[in-house]
């Protein structure tokens, strides 16, 4: 079987389908991914075959424009159009094109569903597609909320399902180059906005949310509806820890880690400060990656810089782990068994924040603005917690008898099966 895997986004909306990736190579399949130039390493890395789309939004965010409409869309709405009419639109537009090259010759299509067009691309290659969102954000449901709309209030049964319906509208701004792809390259009619968001010809678009179903005890509206397999983890077996944070954990105590990965800090001396002397005042050490935080300075004896690491690898060595709560860097907190600081910045990171906190998996979240040193001082004296450390370990055995990639490629291989004969 051969898997065309369509995804845009950063890197926690590409780094699942590696994963999945990985495994389908392992089973005997194969795989291509078709994504932003940016990956290009990470998924070449991994052995998996990479085609090139135009919509690279990393890319985009390195330059002054793009980072003006991500940051700044409302306060500057002649320059935000301007950028997307001559930037963002045709890159995508383009991004169909190369979509669809890279699904010529494959079984099936498994694709985020800011993909817009990929289940157009499957109608037309007579293949069928999957959806595979990163966060729980797709199929309505009665449990919670749609997390873009209220991510840590519960609404009732009937206003929670209601907030979903805006994930038919998620691809509005687009129709228009979906509808000249559809026209010009797949010879298919104009099609309205939303109408493959659940279906396509009548027939129900499996959704596998890459997530562990041990954080949603409560769910039960996505049974027979929604796989959730458990998080998708990459192989990183040969990936290894730079020889400076090896030295510095062998020189001491487990480290308090922080790592905000791509999330800026609005003030980062502030936190910086803070970490310090909370650290300072706790007797701590500890490792900071500083991502794309803002935050420079000098490494001393008891706190260490560096830019990135591999979070599989570093977070078991950890005390506690300070994050800004993406799915990706919670999924891989989870699976060290270490017990966590959730600092959320935006997007799905508020809604892990409450939901672990809540079921006692992390401790109290903070919002940058309410970081003090007292209240870092507090979470970390927490961390070494008996009752912390042993619901943070009881969480990593729920996990560690799952399996994600695995599972999701057992039903993606009994999808395909199921689909061949019902064409027959």
């Amino acid at each position: 079987m051969k898997i065309a895997i369509l995804t845009l986004g950063t890197r926690g909306d590409v780094q699942p389908f590696v994963a999945l990736g990985q495994k389908a190579l392992e089973k005997g399949h194969q795989a291509v991914i078709c994504t932003g130039k940016t990956f290009k390493p990470f998924i070449e890395a991994a052995g998996i075959e990479f085609k090139e789309a135009a919509s690279d939004l990393m890319a985009m965010l390195e330059t002054t424009e793009g980072q003006m409409v991500f940051k700044h869309a409302l306060r500057h709405p002649f320059r935000t159009k301007k950028y997307l009419d001559e930037v963002v639109n045709p890159n995508f537009r383009k991004s169909l094109d190369q979509f669809y090259e890279a699904a010529q010759g494959t079984d099936v299509i498994l694709y985020h569903p800011k993909a817009f067009g990929a289940p157009d691309i499957a109608e037309a290659l007579d293949i069928p597609c999957i959806s595979i969102p990163p966060v729980p954000i797709t199929l309505p449901i009665d449990e919670f909320p749609n997390l873009a709309i209220s991510p840590t209030k519960n609404l009732g049964k009937h206003f929670n399902r209601w907030t979903y319906s805006v994930m038919a509208q998620a691809e509005r701004s687009s129709i228009n180059e979906v509808n000249d792809f559809r026209e010009k390259k797949l010879h298919l009619p104009k099609r309205k906005s939303g109408l493959y968001t659940f279906s396509l010809n009548d027939q129900a678009i499996p959704i596998i949310y890459p997530i562990s179903k041990a954080l949603f005890p409560e769910v039960t509206s996505w049974e027979g509806r929604v796989l959730t397999p458990g998080f998708f983890y990459l192989d990183s077996a040969a990936e290894q820890l730079d020889s400076s944070l090896t030295s510095f954990l062998s020189a001491g105590s487990a480290p308090i880690i922080v790592s905000f990965s791509s999330m800026p800090l609005k003030a980062p001396e502030q936190f910086k400060n803070c970490l310090q002397e909370a650290l300072l005042a706790t007797h701590q050490r500890g490792i900071l990656l500083t991502g794309n935080s803002g935050i420079r300075f000098e490494d001393d004896a008891d706190l260490l810089t560096i830019d990135a690491a591999p979070h599989s690898l570093l977070f078991p060595h950890g005390k506690g782990i300070v994050h800004h709560g993406g799915v990706g860097t919670m999924a891989a907190a989870i699976k060290s068994g270490k017990p966590q600081l959730i600092i959320p910045f935006s997007v799905d990171q508020p809604f892990w924040a409450n939901r672990l906190y809540q079921q006692g998996y992390a401790l109290k979240p903070l919002k940058e603005t309410q970081i003090t040193t007292r209240s870092l001082i507090q979470r970390f004296i927490a961390f070494e917690e008996e009752a912390v450390q042993s619901k943070a370990q009881a969480l990593k055995s729920l996990i560690d008898q799952e399996n994600g990639t695995e599972t999701a490629l057992a039903f993606i291989e009994k999808h395909c099966r199921s689909n061949v004969k019902r064409n027959r």
